[in-house]
């Protein structure tokens, strides 16, 4: 394996460590090449008229909509748009690659979007990214498809499914994350909800080896986020030290380096997701959000840090903040000491870069929404309102002077950014792109370009002071083999050299198998099941590990009888946990509460994962209150207000579960909340429990939760994602409250059969929200409280693949025809099995599954 691949690094970068694109005018990255949204060059008109003619400035305009911002590399323009959107049985989501010069297609790959609720308005969500070492584009689909491409011929080189593989979370919102790449890896990021101690939900990053997409890194934020986000990263040189910076969805801003994924620093701002790219410049990072913060009524602010700072900078890294401007979505812009923000209602503010201070309280009006983010480009500010036009401002004394306006047909909207590069400015619509500059611009119009910020010298540091253990996941099948390599890195994240015999690298797994000494796994031949596999590297105090899941081929069986969710599912712990149906049942027939409170406070006590679970409201999670809420307890008639009253209530039936050992005990007590009376306080109940001996002993069936907050819809999968032409069978269960049913669902090759609570029926479907795209029907009255066999198939017959589904109660004969069954022409061909599911209204159960191959 030879070293981390060394470049030719040219003025037009950000730092002597980011990758430059051989033609320093090219603009590989949305926010260009600098990540700063600025470009050298000059002669770029001040006005243009969208619809040609003779004297405009209008280049070419293809007739290709998106809501995504294009880059330019080696002579051609890529972008990200829907493919066949008129044509609903064949819509997917495409790259286009265009003649940068005269808008010429020169090719489109297409990607099937399967089993995410993004609506097709909102395809496109996400930029591609160039790689000038290779040519080659990354790209990140609304589906969470992420590819590697070919730029000469869009060939597919490699691309990973990261909802089936790791289990990244596409929402109706669209936020889509931007692929960035950085010498040897390709780095993106979302909300991920995956298996073992990744089974919560945490906005992760993970880094791919851009050559083989091998991952080489994956690194969480919080637990828990409140929000999907697309702050794209960026990448700046801090005293020396490389970091990337991006915002999470928990409400937080990031400093991360970018070859290890080691956290440097964090700044705790809002409880929402950013979505605003921030923007770094002499050891300063400026961002901004729209949500409420965290230490204050106000909502919205923008503000500058110091990245030089290390550990939690929530107090000791902020230069300023200036509160009550919603710059929520679009990025900044520094031009000298000006900083130029766009905020979310359509007005453009300038602020003094040194302290934050505005220096034009009105703004300059745009509209009524911004996207797009302020670009620089020959003295000009560009901006875009989403569906009023494009701007052109030149900065004034106090604020800015607007140039010129363009308003767009009716309907026609704005949410990508314009670009410039090689005189030439593109700007994307929902329904064209556009391209305009002067026809006499010449190479030699640019502007000599600042020599960047440069990383301390590595030679001044040879010390190892990570481990990195690659790759870092990875699904492996019985008797197999895995490689690992050690690679070493000093403090300030710089790559020093793969680990060798002399260094006495120390290999431990946890899991079945052998690792030898130089590093390579192997499972034994006896091994049948499934299991996961950790690795670790020791070396002298450093340590670094590895994940890997350990699935057989098909066919695949679970009674659950064992109480565990198969750790080797993605997406399934935490939102699924094993119950004792035989207890349950009991319970439902002895005491309905006992059996209610087993349903709620057995799961929420597993996914705890402590010894104890204390409910009471001295925590933002309110947890008395959500188990009175669940108990149709939480108005003020009923909710108990004393600790006697409490346990009056629920005392005889606590006492069931812990004479069953459900529980090995439970301990009332109060706590004292605060009152509007200054230093008063009212005790309210708290109930302690402690987990107790009882495993499945009689029929395990698995529940899906409906109280996992933002998890109550939801999907899993279960294995490789190469597996094709099977068939799924589960008995499911469901139970009725309020009159009201969930859906339950199997999924097989990408396609979900789902049974709907709701609607009475089974349906087919393949992209949730579009079910123009491929969708079959059939109507099917189901009970609560009865269990019922639900058999799925998926077959793929040539270009085209078959699904055909049926269900009947559980222990009457099989219909000997298929209920439904449908043809997809545009076939998904590949996908593992997983689960699909809404437990809204109520829970649901899974028992006896399987997956056989046709």
């Amino acid at each position: 394996m030879p070293l981390l691949a060394r470049f030719t690094f040219l003025a037009a970068i950000v730092t002597a460590t980011i990758a430059s694109a051989a033609d320093p005018l090219d603009w590989t990255y949305w926010r260009g090449p600098r990540f700063d949204g600025t470009s050298p060059e000059k002669n770029i008109p001040d006005k243009w008229d969208p619809d040609g003619g003779e004297g405009s400035n209008l280049l070419w305009k293809a007739p290709i909509g998106s809501r995504s911002t294009p880059i330019v590399m080696n002579g051609k323009l890529y972008l990200i748009t829907a493919d066949k959107p008129d044509v609903a049985k064949e819509e997917r989501e495409k790259i286009v690659c265009l003649d940068a010069a005269t808008g010429e297609v020169k090719w489109e790959t297409a990607f099937n979007v399967f089993l995410t609720d993004v609506p097709r308005e909102r395809t496109g969500w996400s930029s591609v990214c160039g790689d000038p070492e290779t040519g080659n584009i990354f790209y990140m689909g609304v589906g969470a498809t992420f590819a590697c491409l070919n730029g000469e011929t869009g060939a597919i080189l490699w691309d990973k499914s990261l909802f089936e593989e790791y289990g990244f979370l596409t929402t109706y919102g669209g936020r889509t994350n931007f692929p960035l790449v950085h010498e040897n890896n390709v780095i993106i990021s979302a909300v991920v909800i995956g298996w073992g101690e990744q089974a919560k939900p945490n906005h992760r990053f993970i880094a791919f080896d851009k050559r083989n997409g091998q991952p080489v890194w994956f690194e969480g934020t919080r637990p828990l986020p409140e929000d999907t986000t697309y702050s794209a990263p960026v990448l700046a040189v801090v005293d020396g030290e490389l970091q990337m910076v991006a915002g999470g969805g928990d409400g937080s801003l990031y400093g991360i380096q970018p070859r290890t994924g080691k956290k440097l620093w964090q700044y705790d701002i809002s409880s929402h997701g950013l979505n605003v790219s921030p923007l770094v410049v002499n050891n300063r990072v400026y961002c901004g959000h729209s949500e409420e913060n965290q230490d204050s009524n106000a909502s919205g602010a923008v503000f500058c840090l110091d990245a030089t700072k290390r550990g939690n900078i929530t107090k000791t890294g902020v230069i300023w903040r200036t509160l009550e401007v919603m710059v929520g979505r679009a990025s900044p812009l520094l031009v000298g000491d000006r900083l130029y923000v766009a905020d979310d209602g359509g007005k453009l503010y300038v602020l003094n870069a040194e302290d934050g201070k505005l220096l034009d309280k009105r703004g300059a009006k745009l509209g009524t929404m911004v996207r797009a983010s302020p670009m620089f480009f020959d003295g000009k500010i560009f901006q875009n309102d989403v569906n009023r036009g494009a701007y052109i401002f030149k900065p004034a004394e106090k604020g800015v002077e607007q140039l010129h306006y363009v308003r767009f047909a009716r309907g026609e909207d704005c949410f990508g950014s314009p670009i410039c590069s090689h005189g030439k400015v593109y700007l994307p619509t929902t329904s064209n792109l556009y391209c305009f500059g002067n026809k006499d611009w010449k190479p030699t119009d640019v502007d000599p370009i600042p020599e960047p910020a440069k990383e301390t010298p590595k030679s001044s540091d040879t010390t190892p002071a990570w481990v990195q253990v690659t790759p870092v996941e990875v699904l492996l099948k019985p008797k197999s083999k895995q490689p690992y390599q050690v690679r070493l890195y000093n403090a300030k994240g710089q790559y020093l050299r793969l680990a060798s015999a002399e260094d006495k690298v120390e290999f431990s797994i946890k899991g079945p198998g052998k690792i030898s000494e130089t590093g390579e796994y192997e499972i034994p031949g006896d091994f049948q099941g499934q299991a996961a596999v950790y690795v670790t590297a020791k070396l002298g105090e450093l340590t670094g590990g590895a994940r890997a899941r350990i699935v057989p081929d098909l066919p695949w069986n679970w009674t659950f009888d064992d109480g565990e969710v198969p750790i080797t599912w993605v997406g399934a712990q935490y939102r699924h946990v094993v119950i004792d149906w035989d207890l349950f049942e009991k319970l439902r027939k002895e005491d309905k509460r006992a059996a209610e409170m087993y349903l709620y406070l057995y799961p929420a006590l597993q996914n705890l994962g402590a010894p104890k679970m204390t409910l009471d409201d001295s925590t933002p999670q309110q947890r008395w209150t959500e188990f009175l809420r669940y108990l149709n307890l939480e108005t003020a008639a009923d909710r108990p207000r004393t600790k006697d009253d409490a346990e009056k209530m629920f005392g005889p039936s606590l006492q069931k579960l812990v004479d069953e050992k459900v529980f090995a005990g439970a301990e009332w007590g109060v706590w004292d909340r605060p009152t509007s009376e200054e230093g008063k306080t009212y005790p309210e109940p708290r109930l302690t429990l402690t987990k107790g001996t009882r495993g499945i002993q009689g029929n395990g069936v698995m529940c899906k939760l409906m109280t996992i907050p933002k998890g109550a819809r939801s999907q899993g999968t279960m294995g490789q994602i190469d597996l094709h032409d099977y068939t799924m069978q589960a008995d499911v269960l469901g139970l009725g409250r309020d009159g009201k049913l969930p859906d339950i669902g199997l999924i097989a090759q990408r396609y979900a059969c789902v049974l709907m609570g709701a609607n009475q029926q089974i349906q087919l479907r393949t992209w949730h929200a579009q079910l123009e795209r491929f969708s079959a029907d059939y109507p099917f009255a189901w009970e609560p409280d009865t269990w019922y066999t639900l058999k799925f198939s998926a077959s793929t017959e040539g270009n085209k693949a078959t699904l055909r589904a049926k269900i009947w109660k559980r222990g009457e004969t099989e219909p000997s025809n298929w209920m439904v069954e449908a043809t997809d022409d545009v076939a998904n061909r590949i996908g593992s099995p997983g689960l699909f599911g809404d437990s809204k209204v109520a829970e649901f159960f899974y028992d006896n599954l399987s997956v056989t191959p046709n």
